[in-house]
């Protein structure tokens, strides 16, 4: 539940199912994945360095959904720091796409690949 403005806000039944959905999916493909290793302990920690991505990804997409109806709320309701908002989802927006660009990079960097840390 979030507080805008003293008034709380109430996900509709569409948007608790689309939080599910993306939960059950995330949720659901790590093991998967984890499970088309070679087996042993680098396959192992390969399928926890995913699921640590895949979550922070889902976390990422939740706050940014719920991020852009909060910034369509106060467009609607001429909230005069609307404008604040917006800015914050727009850096929201460009830290989501920088995470993106440099996710395979930080998995290496913890050694999940052919470099890093061994």
């Amino acid at each position: 539940m979030l507080a805008a403005a003293g008034q709380t806000y109430q996900p509709s039944k569409a948007e608790q199912r689309a939080a599910a959905l993306l939960t059950t999916l995330a949720l659901a493909t790590s093991p998967a994945r984890a499970q088309l290793g070679g087996g042993g302990a680098a396959a192992a920690l390969e399928g926890v360095q995913e699921t640590v991505v895949g979550i922070v990804q889902v976390i990422f997409a939740i706050v940014l959904i719920v991020g852009l109806i909060r910034v369509v709320m106060k467009f609607v309701q001429g909230a005069p720091d609307a404008l604040g908002s917006l800015g914050w989802l727009v850096g929201g927006v460009i830290l989501w796409f920088g995470f993106q660009l440099f996710k395979d990079d930080l998995v290496s960097a913890v050694g999940g690949g052919d470099g890093g840390v061994r």
